[in-house]
């Protein structure tokens, strides 16, 4: 019985261990972001290159991946390629489409009107 139990815990705990999505440090580098202005473009840079990366290997991309380079696009004054993020969480994460599709019909609206 003993022998049962710690077989359970070992392999609950190497299932919780592993990592389902590759966020190439995305935490590090909000934390630039957010704490260090003059790393916007650099960051921006890394999270575009990391999101081409896992979809040239066809990995999942992470939730809300999409969104946040979309927003950082957005908050140069590029809404055309902030659109084209958000378009794609649209379509790779469900639970994300009404707000997904409020952002982007929001600036498609001003976008027409410049």
């Amino acid at each position: 019985m003993k022998i049962l139990l710690i077989a359970c815990i070992l392999l609950l705990g190497a299932c919780s261990s592993q990592n389902h999505y590759n966020w190439g440090g995305y935490s590090d580098g909000l934390y630039e972001y957010y704490h260090r202005p003059s790393e916007h473009a650099k960051v921006r840079q890394q999270l575009v290159a990391h999101i081409a990366n896992l979809e040239k290997s066809a990995k999942l991309i992470p939730p809300g991946l999409y969104a946040e380079a979309g927003t950082f696009f957005l908050e140069t004054g590029d809404s055309a390629t902030a659109i084209e993020y958000y378009k794609k969480e649209y379509e790779t994460w469900p639970e994300s489409q009404t707000l997904m599709m409020a952002m982007i019909q929001n600036l498609e609206k001003r976008y027409s009107a410049d």
